[in-house]
Parts: structure tokens; C-alpha cells; sequence
């Protein structure tokens, strides 16, 4: 990794969603293959959050802010978390302050808990468990968005159309849902690459796109591919076979009508063995 092409101004650019699509792309693509790169955003991102909780943000970076990390209820619950650990840790140092004049910071977090040990240990225990949820949430979400940026590119038609050296074709009916086949088993370790997942389609109705999402059966959020084409063989979608682990799988295809009205649902299942 090149230090000056990665520094914190780029970062916290490409954070807030103000880099083109080409440095974006380098960027994602860092964040996934190098560690010490993928440690360097998820500092600068705690560095934008410390920021916007602290109103230290232009008008236009909080608004970008809040397109990317303020848009779900969940993101919005993480944001009053740590606004709320914030302020009760200004408020406990405002209030010590005259005891601890000259102390460190772990000095006068040790003044705290001797000054009121049965009120500050629960509430220093919450703060290093929602800290903790924090940065696991913040780690889960930067790996989401990188993986569901991958799969839009491995499913656009131009790369479709390619067709890489290590790649595991595998054909999939819905009959298998109804009873009609046996449900397709695979081992984790015949997978290498890319899996190409083609998906007959026994309708007769027939669409123009279709939306595919899938995800593993144990409460995983599923992944959405959109503007899938169909073909004579059926409708195929691409995925890496890293992100792929041992359970049983679920895909949705639904069709879209020119419109962009969803149609017809089929489901589709496969297992993955270790």
C-alpha cells in the first residue's frame, strides 16, 4: 500500500460518498484485500463519527454524513448511543473536575469510580459493550457495503458476458422447493472463484429484469442483485465464493415488468457443506 495515495483527507472523502466511481472502486477494493488499509478507514471513520457528535461537521459533510450512516433505524439507534455515551462522559468529567485538576484521563476515571464505585463500574461496563457493538457494527457495515458493491459489478451484462478462468457453474429449478427434485448439496471446498448460479424459470410469465436476494436461512440479511437479464439457458447471477459459508441457502427471483412493478416470485434453495 502506497501512503500517499491512502491519507486520512482521501479517506474521509470517500466515507462521505465524495469520490468518483474510479477511486471509489480502489478504495473498496483495498478495504477488502488489505488489512492495514481496512484498519487506517475503519480509524478515520471513528475519527467522522467522534466529529458529527460533536457538531464539528460543515453543513454539507453532515448531510452526507447522514445519507450514509443516519439512514436506517439502526443506524440512527447507534448514533444515540454514542451521542448519549458522549455526554455522560462529559457530564462525569465536568463534575469530578475539581477533584481531579492536573490528572490524567485514566486518573480521573479511577477518581470517578472511587468517588461513587457502585454507580460508574455498571454504567464504564455499558460503555465498553455498546463501544465494543460499535466498532463491530461499524466493521459489518463497511464489509456489507463493499460486498454488495461486488456483487453489482460481477452482475452487470458486460461481465456476465466474460467468462473468468475460476468459475463453478451450478443449475438450479424450484421444483427442487416443491418436492420435485432432491435439493442440491455442495462442498465448501469444490468451490473456488466465482459461482455462477443459473435459475430456470418455470412461469410463463416472462419480464424483462429481474431482482434476485439472497441469503443464508439463520437470519442473515439477504443480499439484493438487481436488473438481472434473462437468457436461453435461464436467469444467472454471480457470486464469490468467499462470502459463501456452511447452511442452507435461500434465493427470491422475482421478475420486474417494464413498469418496474415486481411479478412473479420463485424460490430457490441450496446447501453448503463444509
Amino acid at each position: 500500500m502506497k501512503e500517499e495515495l491512502l491519507t486520512d483527507a482521501l479517506l474521509r472523502e470517500f466515507l462521505l460518498g465524495k469520490v468518483g466511481d474510479a477511486e471509489r472502486e480502489r478504495l473498496e477494493g483495498l478495504f477488502l484485500t488489505d488489512s492495514e488499509a481496512r484498519e487506517r478507514v475503519l480509524v478515520v471513520e471513528q475519527e467522522l463519527i467522534e466529529d458529527y457528535l460533536e457538531d464539528n461537521l460543515t453543513t454539507e459533510d453532515r448531510e452526507n454524513f447522514l445519507l450514509r450512516y443516519g439512514q436506517t433505524s439502526e443506524q440512527q439507534q447507534q448514533l444515540r448511543i454514542s451521542k448519549a455515551i458522549k455526554d455522560w462522559a462529559l457530564r462525569e468529567n465536568a463534575r469530578i473536575q475539581p477533584v481531579s485538576v492536573g490528572l490524567s484521563g485514566w486518573s480521573r476515571l479511577l477518581a470517578t469510580m472511587r468517588l461513587r464505585p457502585f454507580f460508574v463500574i455498571p454504567i464504564a461496563v455499558t460503555m465498553v459493550i455498546a463501544i465494543v457493538c460499535l466498532a463491530v457494527w461499524l466493521n459489518s457495515r463497511m464489509t456489507r457495503t463493499a460486498i454488495a458493491e461486488e456483487l453489482a459489478q460481477l452482475n452487470t451484462p458486460a461481465s456476465l458476458r466474460e467468462t473468468p478462468e475460476k468459475m463453478s457453474g451450478l443449475q438450479l429449478s424450484p421444483g427442487a422447493v416443491r418436492g420435485m427434485e432432491k435439493e442440491l448439496v455442495l462442498k465448501r471446498a469444490d468451490l473456488t472463484g466465482l459461482v455462477e448460479l443459473t435459475l430456470l424459470w418455470v412461469q410463463k410469465e416472462h419480464y424483462p429484469t429481474y431482482r434476485a436476494e439472497i441469503r443464508r436461512l439463520t437470519g442473515d440479511e439477504p443480499f439484493t442483485i438487481l436488473n438481472l437479464q434473462p437468457d436461453q439457458d435461464g436467469i444467472r447471477l454471480r457470486l464469490p465464493a468467499r462470502i459463501l459459508s456452511r447452511g442452507q441457502y435461500q434465493v427470491l427471483l422475482t421478475g420486474i415488468d417494464a413498469n418496474g412493478v415486481a411479478g412473479t416470485t420463485e424460490e430457490y434453495l441450496f446447501t453448503l457443506e463444509s
